[in-house]
């Protein structure tokens, strides 16, 4: 009986497994306009580069842990914006720029909103996802911050809320 038991939650695991395994692709990670800006003016395109390269490889593992394939062309496209995205610490740029600015000594209150949309082949949405998360005080920052910190926490967090919707969407 218990085998038949422990049989059964093995096949019911490997079916709900399955299920989440349908591929899905990652757009080119967008920012609104005005980070644009920021990023163009005051952070440094360099900068630009490595948020959007964290947001895809946070993506990728979140999905990876969901069971999702990563695949052009697949039958589900997430598309994500970076909205804002605010530094701990100055950015080479902003350092250059500014000569009164410390690298390691000036910090400032950091984070990152995100907007995402799960979309099928045929441009129909099927999940949106906003996530904002920023220090509220320098008290909140935990130590030896890098530049992105609380930008790469509220990153991470993003993208495990769209594998969730990846995962609730995937057998549909």
């Amino acid at each position: 009986m218990r085998l038949a038991s422990m049989l059964a939650g093995i096949a019911a695991l490997a079916v709900s497994t399955a299920a989440f395994a349908a591929p899905v692709s990652i757009a080119p990670v967008s920012f609104s306009d005005e980070l644009q800006r920021e990023i163009a003016e005051d952070y440094g395109a360099r900068e630009g580069e490595y948020l959007q390269r964290w947001v895809h490889e946070a993506l990728t593992a979140a999905l990876a842990e969901r069971g999702a394939t990563i695949a052009e062309g697949a039958p589900l496209t997430v598309e994500v914006t970076v909205v804002d995205a605010d530094p701990n610490r100055p950015t080479m740029e902003q350092v250059r720029r500014r000569p009164g600015l410390d690298p390691m000594r000036s910090i400032s209150i950091g984070g990152a909103e995100l907007r995402g949309v799960l979309r099928t082949r045929d441009g129909r949405i099927v999940s949106e996802i906003e996530h904002r998360r920023y220090n509220h005080d320098l008290r909140d920052l935990s130590g030896a911050e890098s530049t992105w910190t609380e930008a790469r926490r509220a990153i991470r967090r993003f993208a495990a809320e769209i594998a969730d919707a990846y995962a609730a969407n995937a057998a549909d």
